[in-house]
């Protein structure tokens, strides 16, 4: 059972712009003209209908004629989201469709007609719309039967709601309970009248159980006339007063919330809430529903005159809300808030929700399917929505979600529930933002719109229009992932022949997003803003805090540096030769950063992977070296990865590799060459290890006694097991050092004795792993010889 606890926070309960507060009451405020539900009758022989195979219904509704209506239906069924299913325990009741009622419209219209004005006037219908009801089935509720709480869908364009005509019976039983929101009522047949029963289509309700008899309904679908045109409604408190709050509300800044959140720009837009639901084909500015119509009517004036634009549509909006498991001490459930309609029912569940909502943690609302005042539909544009910029007559909390999960209590999280709702929204922001806020939505159409501009020689415009996205462009830019976005900033940049706006149209990129063919651009930003602005833009890009950042994009751009290199080089002239030594000297000392991380001991074989997975990125840099005559950062690099100065032989042997399309000459890999042959000519020469040798000569880093004493072990060639009693703490810390070093070592605790004893052994991996690492040696041995004697070069030439 799902139950309220200190629900005074909302999505505005603390605005951070305190006027939406009190545009929120104004607008709560606008009189609701109307109600969700109401009632009607007309006499019984206002309506005249026939049944195929049953003839001519006589009212009042007798238990014969009731008997041969079920006879000729079939049992109904319900909609689920996309689904349409047939379970007794949701819905038991009897269908007759539309096709086998014969109604004589006529006569029924006479009646209908102004019901349906009355009907449109309780409604909150504005004067001059018009109500159509188109005949749905005929239901027939035997006793037991009933129809649990459900949602009708909208199942056409225009429905905006149901009508039930309650055939009169002597049942007993069976009421009609509608819900909305937090009101709630409930209607019943008569045995001598026809009950005419209206309500909007996003109104929960129920079928109660028949006690007795037969319950019979004829239902219709009630849509709006669209040929009627909306009237505006005078009974709106004064436009005046909401005027003057959405004008300060885009006027006013929002404040600082802490030294670490300073005040920030005023609000962009102004998004409402409205109070009921709509689907997409029912979302259209004559199909509001009371309430909704007064308080959207308010807002369109207030946007006509502070010349706004103004949209419906659909929200999304998901909560996570804190909450406490609904059961007491004695591991029953709990009674919560929620009550049955009326009293004369017996109490029941409503639901299998068993938490308490505490306090809403986080929530969001996406904006989708935007309809303009034309009831056009108009793109939409995609970007969060701030909890400020949202108000509401209805809090989401108060509405039956269309979706729920309950996370409970878990090791690092408490107890939490995500609730999922269907709602429209009104949207109004000032015209002269609309570029700001399309181009926050998407970067790319942004910088579209800016080349258009300068496209046509309108350079102030695109300065203007640049100046409306810096505000949110280095936030905003990185996120998105439209292709070619990069290339066009630097067209962008280069066009808009200013050094200042150029520097902050770049800022957000990322190094790795220079592409080869991209060397033209930086071939004109070159010629315009000079070789120290280009080499900034680098450095500045290079410099960049990452620490947690995922080299892996780094270093395949790095393999790709030497194709924009040579093409930079050949369009760019001397100052490009040197823009692109700077680069690669700017990348080798990041790269090289990392190389000192991976080499750090414990070189674990995850390491050494990635130690080889450096090699084409570091040829690459050699390449672009060799590019710019950087023959001085060659020897640096190459000096680096000596085996003699402690790089992993593996490591260097993968450049090598990866370097031999190039040449070693090209690349200056020549001395790299020698000393991965010296050092596996003295390894080769090694003594194999003789069996019953178990030496482990492997360097642990920690200097603590326990290490010490794991060493002189690992050491001794003699002894293959060690029992060592040792406390729980003690044995975690061997047990992770054997672990992160890969040693061939089992580590067993024998659970006896006070402390446990943990018994190490030494394993016939270890001979495995020396014979299969002199085999490699030799391999690696004799491939360096091979290739000494047939170096390949591939000419690299800048013109």
């Amino acid at each position: 059972m799902l139950t309220r606890k200190n629900l005074s926070r909302s999505t505005t309960a603390d605005p951070a712009v305190p006027v939406i507060r009190r545009i929120q009451q104004l607008l709560a405020s606008a009189g609701t003209p109307g109600t969700f539900a109401t009632r009607h009758t007309a006499g019984i022989d206002d309506i005249y209908f026939d049944v195929v195979d049953v003839g001519a219904v006589q009212l009042p509704l007798s238990h014969r004629t009731a008997q041969k209506l079920c006879d000729v239906a079939r049992p109904a069924r319900y909609g689920l989201r996309e689904k349409t299913l047939l379970d007794p325990r949701v819905r038991d009741t009897w269908e007759i469709g539309k096709r086998q009622i014969k109604l004589d419209t006529r006569h029924w219209q006479r009646t209908l007609d102004p019901k349906l004005d009355l009907i449109a006037r309780d409604l909150g219908l504005p004067d001059g719309v018009k109500l159509r009801a188109e005949l749905h089935n005929l239901l027939v509720y035997g006793p037991g039967q009933f129809f649990a709480p459900h949602q009708d869908s909208e199942k056409a364009d225009g429905m905006i709601g149901s009508l039930v005509v309650l055939l009169p019976s002597d049942s007993k039983g069976g009421a009609l309970a509608i819900e909305h929101h937090d009101e709630k009522v409930s209607y019943r047949g008569s045995p001598n009248q026809l009950v005419l029963v209206a309500f909007y289509a996003d109104c929960r309700h129920e079928v109660r159980p028949v006690a007795s008899g037969y319950r019979a309904a004829l239902t219709f679908n009630l849509f709006l006339d669209v040929a009627e045109r909306r009237s505006e409604r005078t009974t709106a408190p004064p436009v005046d007063a909401l005027f003057d709050l959405v004008r300060d509300y885009f006027a006013t800044q929002r404040p600082a919330r802490g030294p670490l959140w300073p005040s920030s720009p005023a609000p962009e837009r102004l998004v409402y809430l409205l109070d009921h639901e709509y689907t997409q084909k029912g979302l259209a500015w004559r199909a509001l529903k009371n309430g909704d119509a007064v308080r959207a009517s308010l807002l369109r004036e207030v946007a006509d005159r502070l010349d706004c634009e103004v949209v419906l549509a659909l929200a999304d909006v998901h909560e996570t809300w804190s909450c406490e498991d609904d059961w007491g001490d004695d591991g029953r459930r709990r009674r919560g808030w929620y009550a049955r309609y009326d009293g004369d029912e017996e109490d029941g569940d409503d639901g299998d929700e068993d938490y308490t909502l505490i306090e809403l943690c986080n929530s969001d609302v996406e904006l989708r399917h935007w309809v303009a005042t034309s009831n056009k539909r108009v793109q939409a544009i995609s970007d969060e929505v701030m909890d400020d910029e949202i108000c509401f007559t209805k809090p989401s909390v108060d509405l039956e979600p269309f979706k729920s999960e309950h996370e409970g209590y878990t090791g690092n999280a408490g107890n939490t529930v995500d609730r999922w709702y269907h709602r429209a929204a009104v949207l109004l922001w000032p015209r002269v933002r609309t570029f700001a806020i399309r181009a926050k939505a998407s970067p790319a159409w942004g910088i579209q719109e800016i080349a258009k501009a300068l496209a046509r020689r309108k350079a102030e415009v695109a300065k203007q229009r640049i100046g409306e996205m810096l505000p949110f462009w280095n936030s905003v830019a990185p996120r998105e992932k439209a292709p070619g976005l990069a290339d066009q900033i630097l067209h962008v940049a280069h066009a808009i022949d200013d050094a200042q706006l150029a520097t902050a149209l770049v800022e957000p990129l990322r190094i790795e997003q220079m592409m080869p063919k991209m060397a033209t651009r930086w071939g004109n930003l070159l010629a315009r803003y000079g070789l120290t602005w280009c080499a900034q833009v680098f450095e500045r890009w290079t410099s960049r805090d990452e620490r947690h950042y995922d080299h892996e994009p780094r270093t395949t751009w790095l393999v790709l540096l030497p194709a924009l290199s040579a093409l930079l080089c050949t369009h760019g002239g001397e100052d490009a030769v040197e823009l692109v030594r700077r680069i690669v000297r700017g990348q080798w000392m990041w790269l090289n950063a990392r190389l000192d991380a991976w080499i750090k001991p414990p070189l674990s074989s995850h390491s050494l992977k990635t130690i080889e997975g450096a090699s084409r990125p570091l040829v690459g840099l050699l390449a672009a070296a060799a590019l710019a005559d950087d023959r001085d950062l060659q020897s640096t690099i190459v000096a680096r990865l000596a085996p003699e100065r402690g790089y992993p032989i593996v490591g260097a042997l993968a450049v090598l590799r990866a370097g031999a399309p190039h040449g070693a000459a090209m690349l200056g890999l020549g001395p790299l060459h020698d000393d991965c042959a010296r050092t596996l000519t003295e390894l080769v020469a090694t003594p194999p290890r003789a069996p019953g040798d178990w030496s482990i000569m492997t360097q642990l880093g920690c200097k603590c006694e326990l290490c010490a004493r794991l060493g002189r072990f690992l050491r001794a060639a003699n002894e293959q097991q060690f029992e060592w009693p040792l406390a729980k703490d003690r044995r975690a810390h061997v047990h992770g050092m054997i672990t992160s070093y890969e040693l061939p070592v089992t580590h067993v605790t024998r659970r006896t004795g006070s402390p446990y004893t943990l018994v190490l052994t030494k394993t016939q991996a270890l001979f495995t792993r020396d014979a299969t690492e002199r085999a490699t040696w030799m391999r690696d041995l004799a491939w360096l010889r091979e290739n000494a004697k047939t170096p390949r070069r591939v000419r690299a030439q800048r013109k």
